[in-house]
């Protein structure tokens, strides 16, 4: 990835809403990009619809890098998980 990193992280679970598009980073690789679905701050974790695989994802906001990207980045995203 060429891009800043830092653009449009979330530092705050609590910042995450239902229907954000986010990327999953951890190591400078990205594992999960996808749309937003349910937030659980009790856990600091979220569900979100991975555009790769289709599926639903639990997301560990503590261990991941999570930021928030464009639509459009969402719509051909490699799954690695």
């Amino acid at each position: 990835m060429t891009e800043d990193l830092t653009v449009g992280i979330v530092r705050d679970l609590a910042d995450l809403v239902v229907g954000d598009l986010i990327e999953a980073w951890h190591d400078g690789r990205c594992y999960n990009r996808g749309k937003v679905l349910l937030t659980v701050p009790s856990s600091g974790m979220f569900w979100i619809l991975d555009t790769g695989s289709g599926t639903r994802k639990l997301v560990d906001f503590e261990t991941l890098l999570i930021r928030r990207i464009p639509e459009e980045a969402c719509r051909n995203p490699p799954s690695l998980a």
